[in-house]
């Protein structure tokens, strides 16, 4: 193990560029990332996600962690409540889950968005304590799946 540490050089260490995240997401923190307000940066980018989908959706009168639940939750839409469906057919494994019983993979997209959404977007929006770099990489990029998921 000694070998290998002393042999790696930073050329073998990945390489990750924020500024490859998914660009809505991208757009809302690139201005406070570069002056290294990570909290503030956090914040937009989850914010600037769910105004993209609510405008999108004509749905700007929603609380954000009730547009998520109502956006992708189960069932046939409302009139004037559009949703967000996963693509496919029901017996394909990228749609539900590999144990054919559990529920379609839509609901873990419902929990993951609502889960984003008070676990992050909420904390970074109703306190000050600043985030490291590391910590806002890694909510940025939570961030970043779900914004590419929600594009399928």
């Amino acid at each position: 193990m000694i070998v290998d540490a002393e042999s790696r050089t930073d050329s073998d260490l990945p390489t990750f560029a924020p500024a490859q995240l998914h660009p809505v997401v991208w757009s809302g923190a690139s201005a406070h990332w570069t002056t290294h307000q990570y909290r503030v940066a956090v914040r937009e980018a989850a914010e600037g996600l769910t105004v993209h989908w609510k405008e999108r959706l004509g749905r700007n009168h929603v609380d954000d962690t009730v547009f998520w639940q109502q956006t992708l939750s189960p069932g046939a839409q409302e009139p004037g409540k559009p949703k967000l469906t996963w693509p496919g057919a029901l017996d394909d494994k990228t749609v539900r889950s590999m144990r054919g019983g559990l529920e379609p993979l839509a609901k873990a997209l419902n929990l993951l968005a609502t889960g984003l959404n008070l676990t992050v977007r909420n904390v970074t929006t109703h306190t000050r304590t600043e985030l490291s770099e590391q910590e806002a990489m890694e909510r940025l990029a939570a961030y970043s799946y779900l914004a590419r998921l929600l594009d399928r």
